[in-house]
């Protein structure tokens, strides 16, 4: 794969996000009933725009700068649109059940009203975004970025958001080598030092951190080619795993803000927010844990392959 055009491993790497893009109704076509709209779509077509969002970022010296703008606006707000529900589906399915079988005599009846009340709308918000047009344009313009044909296949030379190659560093010798370097240690770097000190960072800081390691892996997955097998795959696998804790982490935060709007007594919400507290903490541990395992900057450097 080091030896495919710049341009060309773009357009392959876009189109599997493309072919997870779920078929959804047209506003027109689409029910008044949001859970037709099955949630492991929503989730799948989350991880497919943050994908694709990665890939813009990693591969912007190829793209046509007003392309490159329009559809990671697009894809930050289709993102944004789908958070709430998954949210709400995480509380339901994962979050919830787990606390009902420790705490079985807080009032869960007011809670599960509270949070099928939250769910109904952010479902209802996030069925809109999908079955809107400009959900279907932004589908279409994805398509039309990166030439992907009827069949699923990706040409390049029907991709309409690439630039001339007059204008992109890719003929010049070893450019795609150079840039994926830079920006698997752009990625690596912006790590540090959060990475080292999650004991200091409150759930703001811990989300942040945890949305530059899904960049770090993402870019350290599509730039799989330039990162030698006895690091990529530990370096992978810790950023997966770091990603997971957090991401419980995260589900524990979002419990907690439901629970100060449910209308339940005061001593159920301190028990539940307490647990949670808990739940955080061991999270933020034991990912502290995993970090600990990243390679240092002198072992990455080494394991990045030449050409």
């Amino acid at each position: 794969m080091r030896r495919i055009p710049p341009a060309r491993l773009l357009v392959m790497l876009a189109s599997a996000p493309l072919a997870q893009w779920p078929s959804l109704p047209t506003a027109t076509e689409a029910p008044d009933r949001a859970e037709d709209i099955p949630a492991e779509a929503v989730h799948q077509l989350r991880i497919a725009t943050r994908r694709l969002r990665a890939l813009i970022d990693i591969f912007s010296p190829w793209l046509k700068p007003r392309w490159r703008r329009r559809m990671k606006e697009e894809l930050r707000w289709l993102g944004n649109a789908m958070g709430p529900a998954r949210d709400a589906d995480v509380l339901i399915g994962e979050t919830l059940p787990a606390l009902r079988l420790e705490y079985p005599g807080v009032d869960w009846i007011a809670i599960e009203a509270h949070v099928s009340r939250l769910r109904a709308e952010a479902r209802a918000q996030a069925a809109q975004a999908l079955s809107s047009e400009r959900q279907h344009a932004l589908h279409a313009l994805l398509i039309d970025a990166f030439g992907i044909c009827s069949e699923g296949r990706a040409d390049e030379r029907a991709a309409r958001g690439l630039r001339r190659a007059s204008r992109t560093p890719g003929k010049a010798p070893g450019a795609l080598a150079r840039h994926a370097h830079n920006m698997l240690r752009e990625r690596y770097i912006a790590l540090f030092p959060n990475c080292r000190q999650l004991a200091m960072l409150d759930t703001e800081q811990l989300h942040a951190l945890r949305v530059k390691i899904k960049q770090a892996r993402y870019s350290a997955e599509a730039l799989t080619p330039w990162l030698r097998k006895s690091v990529r795959a530990p370096y992978q696998d810790t950023l997966r795993a770091a990603q997971t804790l957090l991401g419980h982490l995260n589900d524990a935060v979002v419990a907690q803000r439901m629970l100060e709007a449910a209308p339940i007594p005061a001593d159920h919400r301190d028990m539940l927010s307490g647990r949670l507290d808990t739940i955080i903490v061991n999270a933020t541990s034991r990912a502290a844990h995993v970090l600990c395992q990243l390679p240092d900057a002198h072992t990455l450097e080494r394991a990045m392959r030449k050409g």
